[in-house]
């Protein structure tokens, strides 16, 4: 289509109140791109904004003709959705603005369409997380999940247990209101992650007196009384997060068969073995943050024979596919989100898959690269009848952490995912089916 073609827009929007901040987003967005101030006014042939209930919760109908645009939607996030496709289609010629004539509806196939960020193990500074939000909203993305905890280093600000915050490696109450208003006002929902009972060295090392097993916290009455406080000023932080995640993986468990208060608690409750008591764990820190009102998600970690024991609203990422596979999970009566590790985790420096590779996941799917895997070569598999959210690429940051000038690391992080998110995206938009 040559340029004589499109349609040109007149820089103006005129927006139903309901969706002025939706309007100012995109008004911050196209100046960006684009170096044209919008004005905020009906204009001929310009952008209206305008509600329509009847449309899916996340669905839009855009229609750019000779006048100008009009996009209608139900809610916020359906409308900052039809915005960035309306963003992605514009181009600039000259000083004017061009885009292709359309009238088109949609709506997202799948509704998890997920990013998750390492700050644990690679501190992100506030503007990396504001550039990551805005990645999100660019690719019609729904959640970014936040891993602030693990090993290396606690990353929120706790106002029971100030110590765990890490030094240098960490946010301010001030930095995560500004994160939760920034994406709150883009409709991306965050997910905090804080990751237990393993990867919990900074529990240990700041609060030994209370979290005094290395490598996995003990289970006791007073650690979960702990848990449940934290666990709840993680809700009154992220006030806009359905899900909480809890970890819940790779845990050395075998050191509880060194600590007495676990063994103690094992005995008091009757719980015969180490790996009924990790799935205890995981029972009793879910139902905390159900409690709240929130959902949990923890990742695929405890063993079938204890599936009956956790409240089946809890969410469960399959990643590894070895801890359980995704058909037991699924049979269980676990609603899922795809995490493969082939191809949708990157490493920066190590290991990333390509867009293509990412593309032509079906979410039902799961593969491995690792030979001991069962999911190596054939894939998993699950019938297309369980729940399965979506899909979400991980990017973790363990090499970075090792790299000298760790802000090349996150930059290149940053390019990694920008160059694979629009393929999970655009596939879990139209699955095709």
């Amino acid at each position: 289509m040559t340029a004589s073609e499109k349609i040109a827009l007149v820089p103006g929007i005129c927006a139903d109140p309901f969706f002025a901040d939706c309007a100012a987003v995109f008004e911050e967005y196209a100046g960006k791109a684009f170096g044209v101030g919008y004005c905020r006014k009906e204009t001929e042939g310009g952008i209206v904004l305008k509600r329509d209930p009847a449309l899916p919760e996340e669905g839009y109908r855009l229609t750019v003709a000779e006048g100008g645009v009009t996009l209608l939607a139900a809610e916020k996030k359906g409308m900052h959705n039809g915005l960035a496709d309306l963003l992605d289609r514009i181009e600039k010629d000259g000083d004017s603005l061009l885009a292709a004539p359309c009238d088109l509806t949609e709506s997202p196939d799948c509704p998890w369409r997920g990013l998750m960020v390492d700050l644990a193990r690679q501190w992100h500074p506030l503007p990396y997380l504001l550039q990551y939000v805005d990645l999100c909203w660019k690719n019609r993305a729904s959640r970014l999940q936040l891993h602030f905890t693990d090993f290396q280093s606690f990353t929120l600000p706790m106002k029971a247990f100030p110590k765990l915050a890490t030094e240098g490696r960490s946010y301010t109450p001030e930095e995560i209101g500004t994160l939760v208003d920034y994406a709150e006002s883009r409709g991306i929902v965050l997910v905090p992650e804080v990751d237990v009972p393993g990867h919990t060295s900074q529990f240990f090392a700041k609060y030994p007196e209370i979290f005094g097993t290395a490598g996995v916290l003990p289970a006791s009455d007073e650690v979960f009384d702990a848990l449940r406080t934290i666990f709840s000023e993680v809700a009154d932080m992220f006030p806009h997060s359905p899900w909480i995640h809890i970890g819940g993986d790779e845990a050395a468990i075998g050191e509880w068969e060194k600590c007495g208060r676990t063994k103690a608690y094992m005995k008091e409750h009757g719980i015969a073995d180490i790996h009924e008591m990790y799935a205890e764990y995981i029972r009793i820190v879910t139902d905390m943050v159900l409690s709240l009102g929130r959902t949990p998600i923890v990742w695929e970690g405890f063993r079938k024979e204890y599936d009956d024991r956790i409240d089946k609203r809890t969410v469960v990422v399959a990643w590894e596919s070895f801890y359980q596979l995704a058909p037991d999970l699924a049979e269980a009566g676990f609603t899922l989100i795809n995490c493969s590790w082939k191809p949708l985790y990157i490493v920066t420096g190590r290991v990333s898959w390509s867009p293509e590779e990412i593309a032509s996941l079906d979410p039902w799917q799961w593969d491995h690269w690792m030979a001991s895997s069962p999911a190596k070569d054939r894939g998993i598999r699950i019938d297309r009848k369980y729940p399965v959210l979506g899909e979400q690429i991980c990017a973790w940051g363990d090499v970075i952490a090792g790299w000298e000038n760790w802000e090349d690391g996150i930059k290149l992080e940053m390019q990694l995912v920008a160059e694979r998110l629009p393929a999970l995206c655009g596939k879990l938009w139209d699955l095709g089916f």
